[in-house]
């Protein structure tokens, strides 16, 4: 469905029981869609009203500048959405990029009754040396070239296809192993093409940097916090998961092994209940 936000249609897709407590799911990118994680966490749907946002510009939300786009701009929409949907309880949960949304929701509007920043990262000025240590180092040594390209053809991305053939090269990169059934299925899903991309959005992040530098500001966050990222995440690292943890106050902080960037698709048993398990330790009082 699409929802108007001081102008712009965003388009929600609502997945699981109506009384479902309502989960803002957020995804990554920039440029991608809400089929980064759909169908991937629709299991939740039993005890969530999963909302899956297409962020403002992006997938099948409608176009705009990219230059007036920011976290805190993707931060508000959340909040405009769930004032449109008359939602007074809801949670967010943000995956790599959307994990940057969540982090500025919390901080900015600190309207969400539970974050979830699922492969997180409060500064990109640390972040970035390790993604250029890890690309460095990234085995197997043949796809280190062409996972390294995919990095520099962001910026230079026009089209449909230009977005799927990097992120089809880059892949190999945000898991933990190219020789997992993990990765084989969400290739094969990938290919189907469900994917609707802004290269445009891409484009303009990749060429203007992403300004993620959140420290001085995590101990604002008071809501329930769970961090949670894959021990093999060459992104977003446990490094950065555990600054995360260390700067929100009373935080919670899962670290899944034999996991990379793309957790919930590699391990989903170990990341659906930790999800699970850290809403039941904060329960949700739907009004």
């Amino acid at each position: 469905m699409d929802i108007a936000v001081d102008g712009v249609n965003i388009f929600v897709l609502p997945v699981g029981a109506e009384q479902g407590y309502p989960l803002f799911l957020l995804h990554g990118g920039p440029g991608l869609d809400h089929t980064e994680m759909h169908p991937w966490l629709d299991q939740l749907g039993d005890t969530f009203r999963l909302l899956y946002v297409d962020l403002r510009g992006q997938g099948r939300s409608q176009r705009v500048d990219p230059a007036t786009l920011s976290l805190s701009v993707f931060a508000s929409d959340v909040t405009r959405l769930a004032e449109a949907l008359d939602l007074r309880q809801y949670a967010v949960l943000g995956h790599s990029f959307g994990s940057f949304v969540a982090l500025a929701h919390a901080i900015e509007q600190g309207g969400a009754s539970h974050y979830v920043v699922s492969s997180g990262t409060a500064s990109f000025s640390k972040s970035a040396p390790e993604i250029q240590r890890n690309l460095e180092e990234f085995e197997p040594l043949a796809l280190r070239d062409q996972v390294t390209e995919s990095w520099a053809l962001e910026p230079h991305a026009r089209t449909q296809a230009d977005v799927a053939r990097l992120m089809a090269m880059q892949m190999p990169f945000h898991f933990a192993t190219v020789e997992s059934d993990a990765y084989r299925h969400y290739m094969e899903v990938e290919a189907q093409g469900h994917a609707i991309y802004a290269p445009e959005v891409l484009a303009y992040f990749a060429a203007h940097e992403y300004a993620i530098e959140y420290e001085d500001w995590l101990s604002s966050i008071r809501q329930p916090t769970l961090i949670i990222t894959g021990q093999s995440d060459r992104t977003c690292t446990p490094r950065a998961a555990h600054g995360l943890h260390a700067g929100i106050p009373d935080s919670e902080l899962v670290i899944l092994p034999n996991a990379g960037h793309m957790s919930y698709v590699e391990q989903p048993g170990m990341y659906f209940a930790a999800v699970r398990d850290f809403f039941a330790r904060h329960p949700l009082e739907q009004a």
